[in-house]
């Protein structure tokens, strides 16, 4: 595994003034390599950067189109839509993980191991902690298998991958420590290189506990899951996500409206996907609509309409220009109080935490209207419309499987733009049919869903212990 240094301040130039967007951040062919020790809050805000990649650009597009979200038009995702991809699409991504993160972590600890650590450097290393397991822990689930204990490691070439349930424990560890560094009473509360929370510690915290409450559910945890949850994003304000500058620069906008304005026009749409069928509010769809006298989406279909219209100077669609994208949020939260109390705690407790869901839904916070007639309505339920022949149980199965099923329902649409969707799809297909979403195939030929991502192709060409054999349809250790 080669990795390479790059500076903070390098990385920071690429996102204000690059002509494509951030994702490109590690294809610097400037990129520093030194062993000068470069202060930590050079480097923070590259570290961010790169985890936004990570989790908002072309894997993430691509999980979107195997997951009926998103459809390929031409060209290359016309291909990788009808699962003809190769390991090529995944060394961007990889590098954001390898040289944009972990490599620049390595250094932040190098510098406070020679200089010590102040309170400004126990919530920096607090914050690496929460960044470092949101990216690995996008990265297992996503490829399975890893470099991880030996990752960016100068000593050792060819690191071991380790296996991905060592994988989630070790970033449940990470997690762990990264609370008690941002629980010190002495740690710092601000940090102007922060570009999520500005350094508010409590917020970090609680993102900790929401990961940790994420990698639960992911493994199947779910008592753990609710326990941390319990302890996770409590309100909207408490989001983790980027915020694109609203000056417009180019390559600093919102990653969705980038990509389809830029010079893969055409490439990607929403149109006659499953999940905007799925949000229909005509009869078009009867079957499959989401739509009851209690539930109206039209608002958000139109909000996640990612179609030819670019979204230019607006929030008030997926892809606008700035257009926040989503990390680690308050409804995800939400959702797995709502899945895990459901199964560990009573039905009760997964309805209260439902109706929160939909209280949020119905707020301006959720997403933007755009157009003032367009209807926003997520009245509660209640327990009767989850009984047999209820509002949300006409097939009459049982009444906690049936509100199970709207929950995962409710996480497949408020998952839109993230891996959420398919994360749930391949823990759930398996062993819990009956409550997963019915999630059709793209093709008619197609008898398979995907199961993972390709290890990198530079992985595979310079490190002797990359796995062989796989395909996208080969499940991870966690689904097998």
């Amino acid at each position: 595994m080669k990795t390479k240094l790059i500076s903070g301040i390098i990385t920071l130039f690429l996102v204000l003034s690059c002509d494509s967007s951030f994702e490109d951040l590690n294809n610097n062919q400037n990129s520093i390599t030194t062993d000068e020790v470069i202060p930590p809050t050079l480097l923070i805000k590259g570290t961010m950067l790169a985890n936004v990649a990570i989790n908002q650009s072309h894997l993430q597009r691509i999980a979107g189109m195997w997951t009926g979200q998103y459809r390929g038009e031409i060209s290359l995702y016309l291909g990788i839509y009808n699962y003809d991809i190769s390991s090529q699409e995944s060394t961007s991504a990889w590098s954001y993980l390898y040289n944009g993160m972990l490599k620049q972590f390595s250094e932040i600890n190098k510098y406070y191991a020679i200089n010590g650590t102040d309170t400004e450097g126990q919530l920096i290393k607090g914050i690496c902690k929460v960044l470092e397991a949101n990216a690995v822990g996008t990265a297992t689930s996503i490829w399975g298998d890893i470099p991880y204990s030996e990752a960016v490691n100068p000593a050792i070439s060819d690191p071991a991958f380790d296996r991905q349930l060592t994988i989630y424990n070790a970033l449940q560890t990470k997690l762990d420590e990264a609370i008690v560094l941002l629980s010190d009473p002495t740690t710092k509360n601000t940090l102007a290189e922060d570009i999520f929370f500005a350094g508010n510690k409590d917020k970090w915290k609680k993102t900790a506990y929401t990961l940790k409450a994420r990698y639960y559910l992911e493994t199947r945890q779910y008592a753990l899951a609710y326990a941390a949850a319990l302890n996770g994003i409590s309100d909207y304000a408490g989001t983790m996500k980027f915020t694109p500058p609203s000056t417009g620069l180019t390559g600093a906008e919102n990653l969705l409206y980038r990509f389809m304005i830029g010079t893969r026009v055409g490439y990607l749409s929403v149109n006659n996907t499953f999940c905007r069928n799925l949000l229909d509010t005509q009869t078009s769809f009867p079957t499959i609509s989401r739509r009851n006298v209690k539930t109206n989406e039209q608002a958000r279909r139109n909000h996640l309409n990612a179609g030819s219209i670019t979204g230019t100077g607006t929030t008030t669609i997926i892809n606008g220009e700035f257009k926040p994208m989503d990390l680690v949020t308050y409804q995800e939260n939400l959702l797995i109080l709502a899945e895990t109390g459901t199964r560990t705690v009573s039905f009760n407790e997964g309805l209260l935490q439902l109706n929160k869901v939909r209280t949020f839904l119905a707020s301006a916070d959720s997403f933007d209207k755009r157009a003032a007639t367009d209807v926003k309505l997520y009245t509660a339920y209640v327990a009767t419309d989850f009984a047999n022949g209820g509002l949300e149980n006409l097939d009459n199965i049982n009444s906690t499987r049936a509100l199970l099923r709207e929950i995962i329902e409710e996480r497949y649409v408020t998952g839109f733009g993230t891996f959420m969707p398919w994360n749930d799809a391949r823990r759930l297909r398996k062993n819990e049919y009956d409550i997963a979403v019915k999630i059709p195939l793209n093709n008619t030929t197609a008898t398979l869903h995907p199961e993972r991502f390709l290890i990198s192709q530079d992985e595979i060409n310079t490190n002797s212990n990359a796995p062989t054999g796989l395909t996208i349809f080969t499940p991870t250790q966690l689904n097998e």
